[in-house]
């Protein structure tokens, strides 16, 4: 069986790979973006096909999907950042959209029998009322951000591709994902690297902050490849899923963790300029249809989650 990945530097991408290659005879294509970071994948080199370019070059990705002819694929490749969508909307539309229309054109030409998964995101949602909170796939979308609306086209470009076309489209809609290998963007990736700056004495002992109150609902980037391999396997095409832990973690209580887990004393402190205009009290989704789907649950835990993060910054951090 080939199977091809998209976004393969991203969080989930390696972690994806890594899962995949346990299984035998399974051959793995990637694609990565020719001015991606290489580090997240080095360990993954000679061990998978690599294929270059960008999303955006429609040459590029029918290229490498005729190589690839894939059984398999996981469009994980995206422009995911909110914040800087509203600095660039017309490079995140392109990226999102026009980029995953190259991806199906492709399949439907060298490989319309692959089953395919697309990766949206919780920010189709949009604000959220804490009445509808855990949030079903039946939700009314709203975004608040051109990335949530750039992910609603991608997500109904794909299942107008199954619809159409009959190719084996399926999204996920997932929550917060979380674990190394992963940029500083995300809250607990914010306060651990800080923690372990602090500890190698590159930081005064303050922890900043922004609000402590949100919940949000994270898992961790191995329970999400498992996810994804057992939802293409068994989930059915034309239907979406959240994929996401359904628990939601105070923000303060993972500051909590970070701070007992560390190896010096600090003071946690507000920092304005990590205040938003608005927060989202709770964000939590309904899994019960991926797990019914699949059989799968989340095994690992915010405790785990944290020690993890916290050893991979300590890591980073001394390779400098």
């Amino acid at each position: 069986m080939r199977v091809f990945i998209t976004g393969i530097t991203g969080p989930v991408g390696s972690f994806l790979a890594d899962h995949l290659l346990t299984i035998p005879g399974l051959e793995l294509h990637v694609f990565k973006r020719w001015r991606s970071d290489p580090r997240p994948i080095e360990h993954l080199i000679g061990r998978v096909t690599i294929h270059e370019g960008d999303l955006e070059d429609a040459f590029a990705v029918d290229t490498a999907v005729r190589t690839a002819a894939p059984h398999r694929v996981f469009h994980l490749a995206a422009q995911s950042y909110p914040s800087a969508s509203w600095q660039a909307p017309v490079l995140t539309m392109r990226a999102n959209v026009e980029g995953t229309l190259n991806l199906l054109e492709a399949l439907r030409r060298h490989a319309p029998h692959a089953r395919i998964h697309l990766a949206g995101t919780s920010a189709q949602y949009g604000t959220v009322h804490p009445d509808s909170v855990p949030i079903r796939e039946d939700h009314p979308m709203r975004p608040g951000s051109p990335y949530g609306v750039s992910k609603v086209a991608m997500e109904l470009s794909g299942l107008q591709y199954h619809d159409n076309f009959g190719m084996h489209v399926l999204v996920t809609r997932s929550f917060n994902h979380v674990g190394p290998r992963q940029g500083d963007r995300c809250s607990i990736q914010t306060f651990c690297r800080q923690m372990a700056e602090i500890e190698a004495g590159r930081q005064p002992p303050i922890l900043h902050v922004g609000n402590l109150e949100p919940r949000r609902d994270f898992t961790h980037t191995r329970d999400v490849a498992r996810a994804l391999w057992l939802l293409l396997e068994h989930g059915n095409p034309g239907e979406v899923y959240n994929l996401c832990s359904g628990r939601a973690t105070r923000i303060g209580d993972i500051v909590d963790l970070v701070v007992a887990r560390g190896r010096v004393p600090v003071e946690v402190r507000q920092d304005p300029a990590r205040l938003r205009p608005s927060d989202e009290p709770i964000l939590q989704g309904d899994n019960s249809k991926l797990c019914a789907a699949t059989g799968w649950q989340p095994t690992i835990s915010m405790e785990e989650i944290v020690e993890e993060v916290l050893d991979y910054w300590r890591a980073q951090l001394s390779c400098r």
